[in-house]
């Protein structure tokens, strides 16, 4: 049986009261509420506590997008509440490890970011050898605005993380339109945002790509 990715959305505010207010409004048709890197950076762990008290069983992603101090960093998300925490892929493998090692001892994940990191296959080599097994394929909001678009590269480059036994998260301007770019790849996870929060249904957005995914994926919803 094909595994279906699971739908992420990403918080991207820079407001607690408007972020807790999208989440209220979509958490029954998604798998993953992120509070995403502006998020966090404009009001702290607070927003992880908040997500944690409102939607006691739904998987929490604190999108640290940590470089440093991995270890402190994977304690402040995970006693937050959170499920899963991000750590930046230019991170020195120090900072990985010890986020990892935290991760472990609670049953949690970190997932390795993989924005700005060039000569990707390289450094995958590395984070397998010390026990990363998830990444986070990034089409970043800088990239989108200098028109940058998915290509046949991208989709090879995932394909082969894939092979090399990680579980793949893609994001990046994700629309229900992009969906079938991807379909035929194993990925674990897919991440909209502005796709889901910026519609004027954002619930129905939502159960739309989670409808879309579950029929390019071949698993009825």
């Amino acid at each position: 049986m094909r595994t279906i990715p699971l739908l992420q959305v990403a918080l991207d505010f820079t407001s607690l009261p408007r972020a807790l207010a999208m989440a209220l409004k979509v958490a029954d048709e998604v798998d993953i509420i992120e509070a995403g890197t502006p998020l966090c950076k404009a009001v702290g762990v607070e927003i992880v506590h908040a997500l944690r008290e409102l939607f006691p069983n739904k998987l929490i992603l604190a999108d640290f997008k940590t470089p440093d101090v991995g270890g402190l960093e994977a304690q402040m998300a995970f006693d937050a509440g959170a499920d899963m925490m991000t750590v930046i892929g230019g991170a020195p493998l120090a900072t990985i490890e010890s986020a990892l090692q935290v991760a472990h001892q609670r049953g949690k994940e970190i997932l390795v970011e993989l924005t700005g990191v060039r000569d990707i296959l390289a450094r995958a080599q590395e984070w397998r050898a010390i026990g990363v097994e998830r990444l986070v394929y990034h089409r970043g909001w800088d990239e989108q605005a200098a028109h940058r678009e998915w290509s046949t590269y991208d989709l090879d480059l995932i394909r082969e993380l894939i092979a090399m036994g990680f579980r793949v998260t893609v994001t990046g301007g994700i629309t229900v339109d992009l969906l079938a770019l991807f379909r035929g790849l194993p990925l674990s996870i897919i991440i909209a945002g502005r796709a889901i929060h910026q519609s004027p249904d954002p619930a129905g957005a939502a159960r739309q790509m989670r409808e879309a995914i579950a029929r390019l994926w071949g698993n009825a919803v």
